[in-house]
């Protein structure tokens, strides 16, 4: 340790030269740091683990570390680059001073380092993963209908049982069924017999998701049975099953709702009613992945004078035959909702600003491009979008008031579209 405290100000300077600087917005009511106060006040720590002089100083700060990085959705990944990242400078500085006397020393320093990071991290992130299943369990069960979410909570049983394999250490023969048809969900997914759900985009993704999350569960099976055990490779593998159990959950939740409401008569789409809950599940899968996601408002326009001119009955066609232009020009995986009279709302899972206006300037194009026609009547329509990327960070909070915040932005949008002529994005 003397030798390395010889680095203790190189060590320093790097850590100091690689801060980002991030301005953090706090305001005085809030006790809770935003990211740019988590990621400051995680460097401190960072570098007092570095400085760190005796054995039970480095496992004290180590744990401290760990601790915070897991407690404010630090993930391993930027704990692990920005590790990566000092210790090359590090070297890489020691070389151009032509300092090579205690490079190895150094080098089993932060190996050392980095092996008691990633043990920790794994050990507390899979604790917190247990906390966060149990926890859907809990609120599962105290569900008065389950419906569908019977079929989830089965999945997060399966999922328990596998971070209990994982924790344990003793990796014998008795991990969760790896066979994506054998499981008690799998089985589910294999005998279903109702036909609208058979057909939808949403069981055909559940499926999909189920398969891969198997396959990397195997993967995790065999990584715990081999004789080199690596936490890193570990952390990654259940991280990327937590991100497709949360998607599974997403839209067994939908077919869940797709079971308690019914479609609008008229159109045939989604209900407003849905679009709350739905919305929901789409801000609990942006926190966990940072994955934006987008919403688009449509309104018809003039649709006063086709009623007022031609009859509600008339109305109600060209209202389908809107329904129908955005089924075929959106994609499968899209959310369509009829959300009033002439009004219509989309979210777009895990879409950007740019291709939201591309799909919808699209939209624009081709209702433009085309005719209802009704015997003797030749109608040609309209219609304005308003549009809102959402991106979802740690300290978004998910409830209702949040979703009315951002139905109104996007409102917002679509007043502007039409304040600035009509048949236009915004």
């Amino acid at each position: 340790m003397k030798v390395i405290q010889k680095y203790f100000a190189d060590i320093k300077k790097c850590v100091r030269d690689f801060n980002i600087n991030l301005e953090s917005l706090q305001f005085n009511n809030s006790n809770e740091l935003l990211y740019s106060g988590v990621i400051t006040e995680y460097k401190k720590l960072f570098l007092n683990l570095l400085l760190s002089t005796s054995k039970e100083e480095i496992k004290e700060n180590t744990a401290v570390l760990v601790h915070f990085a897991i407690e404010n959705d630090i993930s391993y990944l930027f704990v692990y680059s920005e590790f990566i990242t000092v210790v090359r400078k590090l070297l890489g500085s020691l070389l151009e001073k032509k300092d090579f006397e205690h490079i190895d020393e150094l080098n089993r320093f932060f190996t050392e380092h980095e092996h008691r990071i990633t043990e920790l991290y794994l050990q507390k992130f899979l604790s917190q993963l247990m906390f966060k299943n149990e926890l859907r369990l809990s609120r599962i069960d105290l569900m008065p209908d389950k419906k569908f979410m019977v079929h989830y909570e089965n999945h997060i049983k399966w999922i328990i049982n596998l971070i209990n394999y994982v924790q344990k250490k003793e990796y014998d023969d008795s991990h969760p069924e790896l066979n994506p048809t054998k499981c008690e969900f799998g089985k589910w997914l294999g005998c279903a017999t109702t036909s609208y759900l058979l057909s939808t985009i949403h069981f055909r993704v559940i499926e999909k998701l189920h398969i891969n999350l198997h396959d990397l569960a195997a993967n995790v099976i065999s990584y715990c049975k081999r004789n080199e055990f690596r936490p890193a490779t570990l952390i990654h593998l259940m991280q990327r099953i937590e991100y497709y159990s949360l998607e599974i959950g997403s839209e067994i939740a939908f077919l869940n709702e797709i079971e308690e409401s019914a479609k609008d008569p008229l159109t045939h789409l989604l209900t407003r009613r849905l679009f709350n809950k739905i919305m929901l599940n789409k801000l609990d899968i942006a926190k966990a992945t940072g994955r934006e996601f987008a919403l688009m408002m449509c309104d018809l326009d003039h649709f006063k004078y086709v009623n007022d001119t031609y009859g509600h009955s008339v109305g109600d066609i060209v209202l389908k035959h809107f329904s129908k232009v955005l089924e075929e020009t959106l994609r499968k995986s899209d959310y369509i909702f009829r959300f009033g009279g002439e009004e219509f709302m989309i979210l777009l899972p895990m879409t950007d600003k740019k291709e939201t206006r591309m799909l919808a300037q699209k939209i624009c194009d081709v209702t433009a491009s085309k005719e209802v026609v009704i015997e003797n009547i030749t109608i040609r329509y309209t219609v304005s979008i308003g549009t809102l990327s959402v991106l979802a960070d740690n300290k978004t909070v998910v409830d209702q008031d949040t979703i009315d915040r951002y139905i109104a932005q996007v409102d917002e949008k679509l007043y502007l579209a039409k304040e600035r002529g009509r048949n236009r994005v915004e």
